[in-house]
């Protein structure tokens, strides 16, 4: 299982990348960072959290991932950079994986708003399921 939470994220960083909507709100390169930066320019996202938990059956490997992207807005809501996200992997084909790894689906599950103790700053969260199979 090493590396393969790494590699969904790689594949899912390179899908935003690709979108001129995600660009034109994030930047190019995008302000896509590994843990919240206080001193990134806004808006910004991070990686949050993730979860894998084991889905396969008879001598199928395959694994559920949830991963968590942070989205992070001063003095507006991050909510309609949150649909431009969620639409961007919705919307693109499935990345490939390296080897043995195989990216079954890449879907939007969740987004929600949330105020923050600093009142002028956001918090968008999205959380995005990944299906992947190992491939023999």
């Amino acid at each position: 299982m090493s590396g393969v939470i790494e590699a969904v994220q790689a594949a899912l960083a390179a899908r935003l990348a690709a979108t001129p909507a995600v660009t034109n709100a994030l930047g190019d390169p995008l302000r896509l960072f590994e843990a919240r930066n206080r001193r990134a320019a806004f808006p910004h996202a991070s990686w949050g959290g993730s979860e894998v938990s084991e889905r396969g059956a008879d001598g199928a490997r395959m694994l559920e991932i949830r991963l968590t992207l942070d989205v992070w807005q001063r003095d507006a809501s991050p909510a309609a950079l949150l649909g431009v996200l969620s639409d961007s992997i919705a919307a693109a084909p499935v990345p490939d994986l390296p080897a043995p790894w195989r990216l079954i689906s890449l879907t939007p599950a969740y987004r929600d708003v949330f105020a923050t103790p600093e009142r002028r700053l956001k918090r968008g969260l999205l959380r995005v399921r990944a299906l992947v199979a190992c491939e023999p």
